[in-house]
């Protein structure tokens, strides 16, 4: 027998009082009284209703409900998180009143449930499990699809379901995406090398810098024979990725075929945590300029090591170019720490929230890395979340010029949620503000030099020169950016026309910030247009 969450209204008819006094008991795992009064005509109810479904559900109801930006009844919840198996099969319709659950199959009703009444059971995270889980039940005794789908793709559909009416940076990532991503962002453990297989022996692809595969002298092209004397023959990427992982400090002995060469050699290898690298640097004019693809949690000490290393170049360092472009964030923490690097003291941004835990009050506490150079931030329309806030800092402080393009406006922070199934779930839970207060969420960030659409023979000292002459003018869209209301969605677009979202970012961008790091004055000139409105907030940190 399965038990179920709540009895199946109608099917044994009774006065309320006591359906209220059964629902109760019926919560704690008490069907009986269901099971005797269950109408000779339906189907015989399975589901997978296993320990670790039921946990997945008490955690994913209660993470919505509780911590979500926008507050959301768990009554919906319940609603979205079934009406998602209609993922698998569109026969399912979930619909709702006052009191009832009701569940239809095609133009059938197949259920009805009795919603709690009762503040202790609204409150608790069980009875909303229990409810889905007998909701799942009975749509497995209906539904062929279902009965025939794995417990994952149950579960995917359901944890879905119940984000699907969220905002649209909301998501569910199964175990298989959900380690990818965790690898992207804290590293893994291996040797640092991509790999191609599937035919002959695997191909290395790709190799990081300065990983155990680098240092142990490993290049894209060989190809490796074995691995820990396992023949690597016709194996799959995945395979031989799984091969090459394993615990910190523990070694690994491979095979190699060196693509300069027909040898065969033979290595051991030590596996470290290998972070992807997300800062690519080139010196110019004794200038850095430093590309940040994304941020994990190597970013800012990688930034901070070529700031270091720039300044002992012949004539030290000029300025530095930081370039945003296309980078769509990543760690919010690893934002505030590269804004960090650029600023002595004072606010970064902060998070407000309806959930404690996601407020925060960003500020700088490093020192300027660079001593003060000047600094220009590439900005484009794929510019976004903590790249965001990044650029605004600077802008905000008047330590940076924004070059390019109005960017995302991905002002919105996810907190990612570890799942019992190893998958995890994702949801907004915050919103950023700059620090002088406004949140560029759907607006973006307008730069003072806009490259986006730059009139043909127009070369880099042309647009600065341009930019400078029509400074009281950037100054003015600077302010209504700033005082922008959120909901006024005709002045918001109006802003972002001034100088559209561009993603077609060249070599131009880099040549203006390169000319205008030339010349201090004109750097501070622009670096400061539009700060005034903003100044007694600096004032009064």
């Amino acid at each position: 027998m399965v038990t179920s969450a709540l009895p199946i209204k109608d099917t044994c008819p009774a006065p309320r009082r006591l359906r209220q006094h059964l629902r109760m008991t019926a919560i704690v795992g008490a069907c009986l009284w269901q099971v005797a009064c269950a109408s000779s005509n339906l189907p015989e109810i399975t589901s997978v209703d296993d320990p670790q479904t039921r946990d997945l559900l008490n955690q994913t109801i209660e993470l919505v409900a509780t911590r979500y930006i926008d507050p959301i009844s768990r009554e919906q919840i319940l609603v979205n998180t079934l009406d998602g198996l209609s993922e698998l099969d569109d026969n399912i319709r979930v619909d709702i009143t006052p009191d009832d659950l009701v569940l239809k199959y095609g133009a059938q009703t197949v259920q009805t449930i009795e919603l709690p009444q009762t503040l202790d059971s609204v409150d608790s995270p069980m009875v909303w499990s229990e409810i889905t889980i007998k909701g799942l039940g009975t749509y497995r005794a209906y539904s062929p699809y279902l009965r025939s789908s794995t417990t994952r793709d149950i579960q995917s559909a359901l944890i879905s379901g119940a984000i699907r009416n969220l905002d649209r940076y909301s998501r569910y990532e199964g175990p298989k995406q959900s380690e990818t991503a965790r690898n992207r962002r804290d590293g893994y453990i291996g040797i640092g090398v991509r790999v191609i297989g599937g035919q002959g022996y695997p191909v290395v692809k790709l190799v990081h810098p300065d990983s155990p595969a680098d240092l142990a002298g490993l290049h894209p092209g060989d190809e490796i024979v074995s691995i820990n004397g396992d023949d690597m023959y016709g194996q799959t990427s995945q395979f031989t990725a799984q091969l090459l992982h394993g615990q910190e400090g523990s070694g690994v002995r491979l095979e190699v075929n060196t693509a300069s060469s027909a040898e065969i050699i033979p290595m051991e290898i030590v596996r470290e945590r290998v972070i992807d690298r997300t800062v690519f640097t080139e010196f110019r004019d004794n200038v850095l300029i430093a590309r940040l693809s994304s941020f994990n949690n190597a970013t800012a000490t990688a930034l901070s090591d070529s700031v270091l290393t720039a300044q002992l170049h012949p004539g030290g360092l000029k300025g530095v170019v930081l370039d945003l472009r296309g980078n769509r964030g990543g760690l919010l923490q690893q934002g505030v720490a590269v804004a960090d690097l650029f600023l002595e003291n004072g606010p970064i941004g902060n998070t407000f929230s309806r959930v404690t835990a996601a407020r925060h009050v960003f500020k700088a506490e490093t020192g300027d890395v660079s001593a003060g150079v000047p600094l220009v931030v590439l900005i484009d329309g794929r510019t976004a979340s903590s790249a965001e806030l990044v650029a605004a800092a600077l802008q905000d402080r008047n330590r940076a010029v924004l070059i390019g393009s109005t960017s995302f406006g991905k002002g919105s922070v996810q907190a990612i949620n570890d799942l019992p199934n190893k998958g995890t779930l994702t949801f907004t839970w915050s919103r950023m503000t700059a620090p002088s207060g406004y949140t560029f969420d759907r607006i973006g960030l307008f730069p003072a030099i806009c490259t986006g659409t730059p009139p043909q023979k127009v070369n880099a000292y042309d647009q600065v020169t341009n930019a400078l002459a029509h400074r009281d003018q950037i100054a003015k869209v600077m302010t209504k950016w700033r005082s922008l209301d959120y909901l006024d969605e005709s002045t918001r677009r109006e802003l972002r026309n001034v100088c559209p979202a561009d993603t077609h970012g060249t070599g131009f961008d880099v040549d203006v910030a390169l000319e205008l790091i030339k010349n201090h004055p004109d750097y501070r000139t622009l670096a400061f247009a539009g700060q005034q409105e903003i100044a007694d907030i600096f004032d009064a940190e």
